[in-house]
């Protein structure tokens, strides 16, 4: 029997990258999905192609906004059923400087990035809490683990999460519910593309100093983000909560 048959997931920022990698994942073992989005062609074509997979359900909004992140919840409940598997994703990157960083820049990313992981995690609770069990997968960065420069807002955003996760992790214990927080290096997703374009040296050149440091000499791919993700919502490791997972070709283990 596939790992999540019959089990009801919502992953946020769902459309793309890591997050579409992660929606077909639980398709292919059974699950039922709901994916967000913020773009609505985006998102659409990917609800097309995941149906291919399995049953999946798109919602277009916004996670820093409460009246969104209640609708993700409440429709992909009303829709597919209870919330057995959360997974927070959805997130923005800036590189600028803090001096030259504007007061609208730092909200955006800790809005999405943070606030964002916490309003849908606060939706999603109460009936995880009725139900005694729960499975809460935050996705956040090995910029929340070690510094990145020309990054302090994405730095503080993913270290806000891996904080949250624990912390969520310690309240809920007792009510069935584990939370963890997988931190994925360099992936090869759209965001990657996009930043390489906007460097100005070319792609070649702009991989080629990206995974210098990495020890496995390359960025990771979003299938292989997924399946971390999926280890840790699955019932293969009841024990673990509370942790902060690196995925990260052994960057961070330096």
């Amino acid at each position: 029997m596939p790992r999540f048959e019959g089990r009801v997931v919502l992953i946020t920022g769902g459309s793309s990258g890591i997050g579409f990698a992660t929606a077909k994942a639980f398709l292919d073992e059974g699950a039922a999905v709901a994916a967000t989005g913020r773009n609505a062609a985006r998102l659409n074509r990917a609800v097309q192609t995941l149906r291919a997979h399995g049953q999946v359900l798109g919602i277009r909004g916004d996670v820093s906004k409460a009246t969104d992140a209640k609708r993700f919840v409440t429709r992909t409940a009303r829709t597919l059923g209870p919330i057995d598997v959360l997974v927070n994703n959805a997130g923005i990157y800036l590189q600028k400087s803090t001096e030259k960083m504007t007061e609208r820049d730092w909200d955006s990313v800790l809005d999405i990035n943070l606030k964002g992981t916490f309003l849908c995690t606060k939706y999603a609770l109460p009936a995880m809490i009725r139900r005694g069990r729960g499975n809460i997968v935050n996705v956040a960065s090995d910029s929340g683990l070690v510094a990145s420069p020309l990054s302090s807002a994405y730095c503080a955003s993913k270290g806000g999460m891996i904080l949250f996760t624990r912390a969520l992790a310690v309240e809920h214990a007792k009510h069935g519910i584990r939370v963890n927080a997988i931190c994925p290096g360099e992936v090869r997703t759209p965001m990657l593309d996009r930043d390489a374009r906007a460097s100005g040296l070319g792609f070649r050149e702009y991989y080629r100093r990206l995974v210098a440091p990495i020890p496995q000499g390359r960025a990771g791919t979003p299938e292989e983000i997924a399946k971390a993700i999926l280890f840790l919502a699955s019932d293969e490791v009841p024990f673990m909560t509370g942790a902060a997972m690196s995925v990260d070709g052994g960057y961070t283990a330096l």
